[in-house]
């Protein structure tokens, strides 16, 4: 697992990773979403789909597999 000191690393981490995740989706037809649990696939398309974060969480910010979905989807657009 991969510790972070900022928001601005998460967001590194999630751009470089989205875009690997990206190639991978084109070059050979991998699923975009990577991951195998409900609970990362769910984080993964909630920040997919841009949800706000839900009432328990705190900042999803910090989310690294919810920020993935989120700079996949900014691939598109």
């Amino acid at each position: 697992m991969t510790r972070f000191n900022t928001t601005e690393e998460v967001s590194a981490y999630a751009a470089k990773a989205a875009a690997e995740d990206y190639q991978r989706h084109i070059g050979h037809g991998i699923d975009l979403n990577p991951f195998c649990t409900d609970g990362a696939r769910n984080a993964w398309q909630r920040g997919f789909d841009g949800k706000p974060a839900r009432s328990y969480e705190i900042d999803v910010a910090w989310d690294s597999i919810y920020q993935r979905g989120f700079e996949v989807r900014k691939l598109f657009a």
